[in-house]
């Protein structure tokens, strides 16, 4: 959800891009903000699971990512990194991605991950991830990368698959179009 404090009379929301957006007048008393952000967010988090259509065979009985802090997800990253790797690896943070599920600085070796992949499904968070982890070794897509990917991963083919059918359900809540 992103909230924005606007110099307005009244408060408004939407749904865009598959995610709630609030206007909350700036005018208003911090209680009273509180108050539309409660009842705008409780409206439109309504209007969009209407909106969803059910998530596709095979994803619907994975365990969720609980990792939902940027601090959950370095602690995750880190985890892995020691089990598969032992690169060295900078910040791991949640951002705004709606192109890709990750990136990778091989400058600073931070690695984001997509806002989309916050309520994905645990191992699809997890192929990501590992993905990106392999980046900080390969910062391309080459035979070697895959041989890393498969290292930490085995079953990265079949995650990868589920991954864009995830992708594409978003989408189709959404009307987005993955590039």
């Amino acid at each position: 959800m992103i909230i924005q404090f606007k110099d307005k009379k009244h408060s408004s929301g939407r749904v865009k891009g598959g995610e709630i957006v609030l206007y909350i007048s700036s005018r208003l008393p911090r209680d009273e903000q509180q108050r539309h952000i409660a009842i705008l967010s409780h409206r439109l988090e309504a209007q969009l699971a209407r909106a969803r259509p059910a998530p596709p065979a095979g994803l619907a009985e994975l365990p969720l990512n609980d990792a939902v802090t940027n601090a959950d997800l370095a602690r995750w990253a880190g985890e892995l990194n020691a089990r598969h790797y032992g690169f060295v690896l900078g910040g791991v943070s949640y951002r705004r991605q709606n192109s890709r599920w990750g990136s990778c600085s091989g400058l600073t070796r931070s690695i984001h991950l997509s806002h989309r992949l916050k309520d994905a499904p645990k191992l699809l968070v997890e192929y990501v991830l590992i993905h990106e982890l392999c980046h900080l070794k390969e910062l391309n897509h080459g035979p070697r990368f895959w041989r890393l990917v498969a290292r930490g991963c085995p079953d990265y083919a079949q995650r990868r698959a589920l991954l864009n059918q995830w992708g594409r359900w978003l989408d189709a809540g959404a009307g987005m179009r993955e590039d």
